[in-house]
Parts: structure tokens; C-alpha cells; sequence
């Protein structure tokens, strides 16, 4: 195994190795000659090799401290650059970034932000995890993602958030749905009719919540994990959906589909971008956080309290 080095020890071999002399390589390290010479005799400890031999003027180094000091230099060199940049190469940086999302956000964000940035950070890697509102948390807390987003309310201290998009809910149907033929959808029809709920994990979504907190509960007969699929079976369906009317603007099937108001008011939510605190100062994690955002503004994701939805077909 190998044994514990102090780095200073290299630091203050590669003065001598530069110098050829312990006085001037003291003074390089506004180190007393002693203290250097102190140092030299235990690295030799560590080494076991005199490293350097006395001779007029200076030292002279062995044949194992010539062996060893290109790499030892090489290493210091890049530790210093390491720890004095604070700045980010998109173009040359072969970073990894693990995101949880779901596929709604995935679809506004992910697609758009890598097709962009395939010219500009070509080696970067995205990689997408699952998520969940119960387990994201814990995901950023452990180290296991390195960004998550979601819609979200209340967060760890330790965690940062960047709002996002604030999502207008409506409800979605297939043109020609029996529901258009009244005016106005009434509540006990719309709580009647034939649900898709979009859920992650199964359980009732927030939606469903909103309508519980009221003593309300609505008809579900089909759930799934993907906002994605939800505009297909609407289509080729008598069924109707709660969503985010992005959901719908921007399916291939919204040519085939209406987004209405709902008869209940469902309280618009905010998709946040959560990190872990000590990622806060990242450059490349930095770097993605403004990406995504500009993105995000790009797509027309505003953040704001949005007007409630009015019928019209996508």
C-alpha cells in the first residue's frame, strides 16, 4: 500500500529539484534552509532513497529522484490548475450529469438543451434517472443526482431551487368528444366522465389531491407513468385528462385534441430545478443550470401565474 504523503514534501522536493541547491529552494519557498533540509530527510524516510547528494554549490539529485520528479512535477502542475480555475470549457469537457425529471420536463428541456448543445459541449453526457416527488430528495441528498425537477413546494434547506415554468392545468379531450357538445363543462360531468390520470409511481397525483382537499373525487379508469402517451389515448379515446397544456400543445396528436377549462379551479404549480447546496459554486454544474434555463425561456416555459385556460384547439 502506499504510504501516507505529506504534499508538502513534494512541493518542497520539486524546489530542490529546480534549484539544485536547499538555500535557493528555501527562499523560492519563504522557507527557512532547515525547515527544507528537514523535509528532504523525510521523503527519504518515505522513499527510501538519499534523493540528493551533497556537492560544491549545491546538491546533485540520485538516479530515483530524476525518476521521480517528471510525474511528481506533472502532478503538482495539474493540482495547481485544478484548484486556481473556477471556469468551465463546454467545448472540452467530458462532464457527466445525472438529472431525475419526468418525461413532461425531459420533453421541454433535455431534447431541445442536448440537440442544441451537440456543437457546443460535444462530449458531455447527460444521463436521465427516474424520479419522483417521494424519492428526488433523497436522490440530491445522497449524491445520486446531480439535479432534479419537478413541481415542488417545500424543499431541505440544503437544497436550492430555480423556478422554472409555472403549469396551466386544463383539461384535455379528443375533438368531437360528447362533453363539447354542452357550453360549458359542468363539475359532476367532468367528475363523472372517464379519467387518464398521468401518474409517476401509481398513487394519486396532485390533481387528485386538489380534488380530495374539497370532499371531490373524479372517475379514473386508466393511469400511466408518461405525459407523453396521454395525448395518444385521448385521441383514439372517449377519455379525459388533467394536464399541463403543454402537454398538449406540443404533441404530435394536437391537431386531434381541445384543452378546455376545467369546471374546478386547479391552483397553477411551479416545475423547479432543485440542486444540493454544495454544488452551488460547480462551474460545470453552474453552467447547466443556466443552460437549462435559457432553454427553458427559449421554449416559452415562462414562470408566472398564468390566465386560466379558454377552449381552444391545438
Amino acid at each position: 500500500m502506499l504510504p501516507a504523503i505529506d504534499l508538502n514534501l513534494l512541493r518542497i522536493f520539486d524546489a530542490v529539484m529546480t534549484e539544485r541547491n536547499v538555500t535557493r529552494a528555501a527562499l523560492s519557498l519563504h522557507m527557512t534552509q532547515p525547515a527544507v533540509s528537514n523535509a528532504i530527510n523525510r521523503l527519504r524516510l518515505t522513499v527510501k532513497d538519499p534523493l540528493f547528494i551533497k556537492i560544491q554549490g549545491g546538491v546533485l539529485p540520485t538516479q530515483r529522484a530524476e525518476l521521480l520528479w517528471p510525474p511528481i512535477r506533472d502532478a503538482l502542475s495539474r493540482i495547481e490548475k485544478t484548484l486556481a480555475t473556477n471556469d468551465f470549457d463546454p467545448a472540452s469537457s467530458e462532464a457527466v450529469f445525472r438529472l431525475a425529471m419526468s418525461d413532461y420536463v425531459a420533453d421541454q428541456v433535455i431534447r431541445p438543451l442536448f440537440v442544441e448543445q451537440q456543437a457546443v459541449a460535444p462530449n458531455v453526457r447527460i444521463h436521465l434517472h427516474p424520479y419522483s416527488l417521494d424519492n428526488a430528495a433523497f436522490q440530491l441528498e445522497k449524491g445520486e443526482v446531480d439535479m432534479a425537477a419537478g413541481v415542488w413546494s417545500n424543499v431541505a434547506s440544503s437544497l436550492r431551487m430555480l423556478p422554472l415554468e409555472t403549469l396551466t392545468y386544463v383539461c384535455a379531450l379528443r375533438k368531437g368528444h360528447p362533453l363539447l357538445a354542452q357550453p360549458k363543462l359542468r363539475l359532476e360531468d367532468f367528475l363523472r366522465a372517464r379519467h387518464l390520470m398521468v401518474s409517476l409511481l401509481g398513487t394519486p397525483s396532485l390533481i387528485d389531491h386538489e380534488l380530495a382537499a374539497h370532499g371531490l373525487k373524479r372517475n379514473v379508469v386508466l393511469t400511466i407513468n408518461q405525459f407523453a402517451l396521454a395525448p395518444r389515448l385521448l385521441a383514439e379515446t372517449d377519455l379525459i385528462c388533467v394536464v399541463p397544456v403543454n402537454t398538449v400543445r406540443n404533441s404530435p396528436h394536437s391537431h386531434q385534441l381541445v384543452a378546455i377549462e376545467a369546471p374546478f379551479p386547479f391552483v397553477p404549480r411551479t416545475v423547479n430545478l432543485i440542486w444540493h447546496e454544495r454544488s452551488d459554486n460547480e462551474p460545470a454544474h453552474r453552467w447547466l443550470r443556466e443552460e437549462i434555463l435559457k432553454i427553458c425561456q427559449a421554449q416559452g416555459m415562462v414562470f408566472d401565474q398564468a390566465p386560466r385556460a379558454e377552449t381552444h384547439p391545438y
